[in-house]
């Protein structure tokens, strides 16, 4: 294979990344701003249901994501093992491959998605969603009652 075909498939091993990475973020951003705007109860059902289709969603995405930054850091090798047998040439190249391991993004991406996604699940069954709205009426309506 020659080095364009291994710089190819390396630009689209990183694309590929950066796809995972920004479906989490939209997803956690769509998850989140439903939770706070919507302005119905969550029952323990919803709750349920809100919390197994998070869970799927982030094994699939980490999934996608360590096999993409595996795949990545193989390619980084090679290119790095073609840049090593012409010595002169790719000089900057090699000087960032050398600095840039994608091994230790997949431990951050775990350490990442687990903080995130103990705070949507504390938010979900702890959080006073959707009650916020149903409070703050009955709130109102008791002291308009209090008054009269």
């Amino acid at each position: 294979m020659e080095l364009k075909d291994v710089a190819q498939l390396f630009i689209t091993a990183t694309a590929r990344v950066e796809f995972y990475w920004n479906f989490y973020v939209v997803m956690l951003l769509a998850l989140i701003g439903w939770m706070f705007s919507t302005k119905k109860t969550i029952t323990t059902h919803l709750k349920l249901l809100i919390t197994a289709g998070y869970l799927v969603f982030v094994c699939m995405n980490l999934i996608g994501l360590w096999g993409s930054y595996t795949f990545a850091e193989a390619l980084r090798n090679d290119l790095l093992a073609i840049a090593n047998l012409k010595p002169g040439e790719l000089r900057n190249t090699r000087t960032v491959l050398l600095e840039h391991s994608f091994l230790a993004q997949r431990s951050i991406a775990l350490v990442i998605h687990a903080v995130f996604g103990a705070v949507v699940l504390l938010v979900v069954w702890f959080g006073r969603l959707g009650n916020e709205a149903s409070s703050k009426a009955e709130m109102s309506e008791t002291s308009a009652d209090q008054k009269a």
